[in-house]
């Protein structure tokens, strides 16, 4: 979930989910290296003993490929200079292409935090030699630590399979190096992340069902996959609750945390309506024909995963009819066409979470990372279900979804039968269309209750200094969810700006996103849409928490 794109000097770049969402990005700028070098004066790094001693060897993704592999640990809390002097020994020892047989020499190593961390911590690193007129220049890195609490989320082996196996395909960037806690990769040049307002542009959401459908369609899932009785998301779900139940709910009644405060009802209330919710919803396939709808899935395509070229112009693919105005109007919208021309404009990364999973999943997915603005300076976790994108933008994509490269039916979804003596293919395609939008709507509440382990998880234990606790429990019952708290609880992220030293702050900043208010949110939204596809009563949840409660649109079209 992070950024592997041109590094612009903007105050807007895009987080996604795996990298901080800050308060104050640069309000309180951390003091240079030179000036706290004496606290780290013993500390030695990778480079200060001979780079030779880093034991390099090859990690084989399959019987074709593999990719040079250290075990060192890379430590991001250092002085600038001793973190450059520690990735060129990296660099040096992997054999970087085209990197490793210069002489490289820390004052000319350029290094460009993209964003803080959740997951990851994201680098762009360059080197201009002033020196070396008219030489070739070496292309930029991403360089990609991993951060906390990440061993019960994220399946490295997996990823990093899954990253050669695209990268064979030419989708996403080439994977160049591996050490113990991160990895280098090839920095996508000329691309920058969609944002909260760029993925409503109705062109580009056509092309993002393109591009997703091609992610289902044409990337392959192992064969075994289709053995599992769970499609990825749902294996998680159940591994990060029980490790939520066994680990940390203990620890969250220590520090007088009320599971009410989190889940907006009792837990044990909270994984029935789920178990309720999962029956309701799997009964909706057949159970003979239940794994074959396993495709390939991203299963986190928010719009900080989603790279567009800059020289993008979405009125180049617009087809509007003759005598047409694109858009219409908003009493008579008009779901114009686009033709897929400049698809490859528009790249998917960071594969983290990827897995055999159910396309709506997908789809639903990235509808509701529109109602989350990770760049709002005071409140980044909070969701604003009022802009979560309304029926027609929904068809919008949808329609380019299931028209490009047509399958019929796409899934085993059974509120349809077809007749296919009846049914012409324009018929065919309208079924289609509304039966993966019922989809969407359907596997909504998995999105979010997925998300919401995933935000336990990512906390991680409480500490007694863990100023949020306090926090979350007068955001509930005292002042509601839309007070405010300016909380510093972490080390201010640093954006890529104008007047800022971009090399002044290269720690992580996992502790300023707020995830227990984030999983309260996810809950507020699980609750309101199984109340919405009438699972559960409203008058089933405390009174008191029934304003906190976030209702979408869970209609569903008649088929």
């Amino acid at each position: 979930m992070e950024i592997t794109h041109n590094a612009k000097a903007s105050n807007n770049q895009s987080r996604s989910r795996s990298r901080s969402r800050n308060r104050n990005s640069a309000s309180a700028p951390r003091s240079t290296s030179s000036s706290r070098r004496p606290v780290f004066s013993r500390r030695r790094s990778l480079s200060s003993s001979s780079t030779q001693k880093i034991v390099v060897k090859n990690t084989h993704i399959d019987s074709d490929k593999s990719v040079p592999t250290v075990h060192a640990v890379l430590d991001n809390t250092m002085p600038i200079d001793f973190f450059k002097e520690d990735v060129i020994a990296l660099i040096r020892a992997l054999k970087i292409s085209k990197w490793h047989r210069r002489q490289l020499v820390p004052s000319e190593l350029i290094v460009q935090r993209i964003s803080g961390a959740l997951t990851n911590s994201i680098y762009k690193i360059e080197y201009h030699d002033e020196s070396d007129v008219g030489g070739v220049q070496v292309p930029s890195l991403l360089l990609r630590v991993y951060g906390k609490n990440v061993d019960s989320i994220i399946d490295r082996e997996s990823e990093l399979k899954t990253l050669v196996k695209l990268s064979q395909k030419s989708i996403g960037p080439k994977l160049l190096g591996i050490f113990s806690n991160g990895r280098f990769e090839q920095f996508l040049e000329g691309f920058d992340p969609l944002d909260k307002h760029s993925i409503r542009n109705e062109a580009i959401s056509q092309m993002i069902g393109r591009r997703m459908k091609d992610l289902h369609y044409k990337v392959e899932i192992d064969p075994e996959s289709f053995n599992s009785p769970l499609p990825l998301v749902w294996n998680l779900i159940y591994k990060w609750s029980s490790y939520f139940e066994k680990e940390l709910l203990p620890n969250y009644a220590q520090h007088g945390i009320k599971e009410e405060s989190i889940f907006l009802t009792s837990y044990s209330n909270f994984k029935t309506y789920i178990e309720r919710y999962k029956s309701w919803l799997f009964s909706h396939y057949d159970p003979e024909t239940f794994a074959s709808n396993y495709k390939f899935c991203h299963n986190d395509a928010q719009y900080g995963n989603l790279l567009l070229h800059n020289e993008f112009n979405p009125s180049d693919i617009l087809i509007t009819p003759q005598g047409e105005t694109p858009g219409g109007s908003e009493e008579q919208p008009i779901i114009n066409s686009t033709t897929n021309s400049k698809d490859s404009s528009l790249v998917v990364i960071d594969f983290e979470y990827s897995g055999p999973n159910f396309p709506a999943f997908d789809l639903a997915n990235h509808f509701s990372e529109w109602m989350s603005d990770y760049h709002d300076p005071k409140m980044p976790h909070f969701i604003h279900h009022d802009k979560y994108p309304s029926q027609v933008q929904m068809l919008n994509m949808l329609k380019a979804y299931v028209e490009y490269d047509f399958q019929c039916p796409m899934s085993t979804y059974k509120a349809h039968k077809y007749n296919q003596e009846q049914n012409n293919f324009a018929d065919l395609v309208q079924v289609e269309i509304k039966k993966l939008y019922n989809e969407c709507v359907i596997w909504r509440p998995t999105v979010q209750i997925y998300w919401s382990f995933w935000g336990l998880i990512q906390n991680g234990p409480l500490k007694p200094s863990d100023m949020s606790v306090e926090s979350l429990t007068s955001s509930v019952e005292e002042r509601g969810i839309d007070s405010t708290y300016n909380i510093e609880t972490g080390v201010n992220t640093l954006q890529i700006g104008e007047n800022v030293d971009v090399e002044e702050d290269i720690s992580s900043a996992d502790d300023d996103f707020d995830y227990l208010k984030y999983t309260q949110q996810k809950t507020a939204l699980v609750l309101g849409d199984l109340i919405g596809l009438s699972l559960i009563d409203k008058q089933s949840i405390d009174e008191k928490y029934q304003p906190l409660l976030k209702f979408v649109d869970s209609s569903l079209f008649d088929l």
